[in-house]
């Protein structure tokens, strides 16, 4: 019994050359090497959509915290009273109110 062939060695990453080559071609007319390369290798696809590697996460970052409750309910009673505000206006303006 035969073993199957080995899978083909990974392919390095593309060179700046080849980057340029695949964003020139036309849609559907990339090389079969450069589309198969794209196609499997994360690092490449970062390179030639956004044109550089993204950077992972600084470790120990936090994300920021949630709004405290006294600045969520200031809000919210600015809010209201720009809306008092504005109604007690229109009302002013429709004579409704003298």
């Amino acid at each position: 019994m035969s073993s199957p062939d080995p899978l083909p060695a990974p392919r390095p990453c593309l060179t700046e050359s080849e980057l340029a080559e695949l964003q020139d071609a036309a849609p559907g007319r990339v090389p079969e090497a450069l589309a198969r390369h794209l196609a499997a290798c994360e690092r490449c696809q970062g390179r030639a959509l956004f044109g550089a590697e993204r950077r992972p996460a600084k470790p120990g970052r936090v994300a920021p915290a949630m709004p405290s409750l006294g600045r969520a309910l200031a809000l919210l009673g600015l809010v209201v009273a720009a809306m008092a505000a504005f109604f007690y206006t229109l009302l002013k303006l429709t004579g409704r109110i003298e």
